[in-house]
């Protein structure tokens, strides 16, 4: 069963490191969340879209993260995650009706927001507080660091590239162009 994520952000963030998240730290702290849903996504088969507030955009913007079932949206300065949120809830539940439910099995709102909580049970996707989703998260990465996988898992550049690649590369590590 497919499982989507929908996470306001910066609830999520703030969760997580409570008081450590300040102006300076800010783009790297997102971009380490971000970098955390990607794994659990990774291992766990679940997708999911982060929602940001934004302060500094006239337009929402979606970004996919490269070879990843994840996404990261900003939403507008006049519209709140909140609210973009709730718009990727109907058209989950949308998808899902159209489909009868094989898109996704659940969705899950992840967020702290009682009226974002309450309105994902009004449309029928499942709610999680930030505490729930950082206790997902942990018995994820301890499920993969204790897996008999990781031995068999390429970490060689050779492994991931292809022959083509691999045959340009050692070219020019010979100084052959």
């Amino acid at each position: 069963m497919n499982v989507y994520y929908i996470i306001d952000g910066y609830n999520l963030l703030h969760a997580m490191e409570p008081g450590e998240v300040t102006a300076a730290n800010l783009e790297q702290k997102r971009h380490s969340l971000i970098e955390e849903v990607v794994n659990f996504s990774a291992a766990s088969g679940a997708e999911a879209v982060i929602v940001f507030d934004s302060s500094s955009s006239g337009r929402e913007t979606a970004n996919p993260v490269p070879g990843a079932p994840v996404g990261v949206r900003f939403a507008t300065r006049k519209e709140s995650a909140d609210v973009v949120i709730g718009k990727l809830v109907r058209q989950a539940l949308e998808k899902a009706g159209k489909n009868r439910g094989q898109k996704y099995g659940r969705i899950v709102v992840v967020s702290a927001d009682w009226e974002v909580q309450r309105g994902s049970m009004r449309g029928r996707a499942s709610r999680m507080p930030p505490r729930h989703f950082i206790a997902e998260l942990k018995k994820i990465k301890k499920r993969v660091a204790i897996s008999s996988e990781m031995d068999k898992m390429h970490w060689k550049i050779e492994h991931k590239v292809d022959v083509e690649t691999l045959k340009k590369l050692e070219r020019m590590r010979r100084g052959q162009g």
